[in-house]
């Protein structure tokens, strides 16, 4: 997801979370808790693609694939370095970025 207030450059946001988690199984249930509080603060947003994360919490290991029937394929690079960055420390985030389905 990006958002953006008049005022700021683009923030990008990774949100992964499973159906019992977020209250359903499409991409949009994953995003709409977060784009309502992005709006709620007076930002722009826009999802901006999506797909899977597949993440081993004891490897410490993410990887990034496939995408989204209503949002389409994200930019799976991006999403890994963010996960890098942002994550756990140590993990590691490889991703797909292949047309394949999953």
């Amino acid at each position: 997801q990006t958002a953006k207030s008049p005022k700021s450059k683009p923030l990008r946001f990774v949100r992964s979370a499973s159906p019992s988690e977020c209250g359903g199984p499409y991409h949009a249930d994953v995003a709409s808790s977060l784009v309502k509080e992005l709006t709620s603060l007076g930002y722009d947003v826009t999802v901006v693609g999506g797909g899977r994360i597949d993440y081993n919490e004891y490897a410490p290991h993410a990887h990034v694939y496939g995408f989204s029937y209503g949002f389409g394929k994200g930019d799976h690079a991006l999403v890994a370095q963010i996960i890098e960055q942002f994550g756990e420390d140590g993990v590691v985030a490889t991703f797909d970025n292949s047309n394949s389905l999953y």
